[in-house]
């Protein structure tokens, strides 16, 4: 029988950010406004420190997920506002905060409120 207690170590794999742009635009009150998309996870990390290296070393703690939506062209970037917006389960999925309210593009939805049938649309979020 082999000696299970000394199985060589597996190494773990180092979370990374993934993140995707893109570029769109949407017309809201007659004009043309070109935006970039940008969509993915980020990893969080915290210093600790590492007495074998004597020095901090980042590790990861956790991934969120995220979207952003940022004005091209814009001049002072540190004026630009800014809106964070957190949601998500149970009970209620983020996606109707970025598709239904505050995304540039948004779901066709009833006079009601409520969804059509098949097949569904999108619009710009005026």
């Amino acid at each position: 029988m082999a000696d299970e207690s000394k199985k060589p170590e597996e190494k773990k794999e180092v979370p990374k950010d993934n993140i995707v742009t893109s570029k769109h635009s949407v017309k809201i009150g007659g004009k043309t406004i070109k935006y970039t998309v940008t969509t993915g996870t980020m990893v969080l990390k915290e210093e600790i420190m590492d007495k074998d290296k004597d020095a901090e070393v980042e590790k990861a703690r956790a991934q969120i997920f995220f979207i952003a939506y940022t004005k091209d062209d814009v001049k002072d970037k540190g004026k630009r506002p800014i809106t964070f917006s957190f949601n998500g389960g149970p009970g209620s999925s983020s996606v109707w905060l970025h598709m239904g309210v505050l995304g540039p593009r948004r779901v066709v939805l009833t006079d009601e409120g409520e969804m059509p049938k098949p097949p569904f649309k999108l619009t710009d979020n005026q």
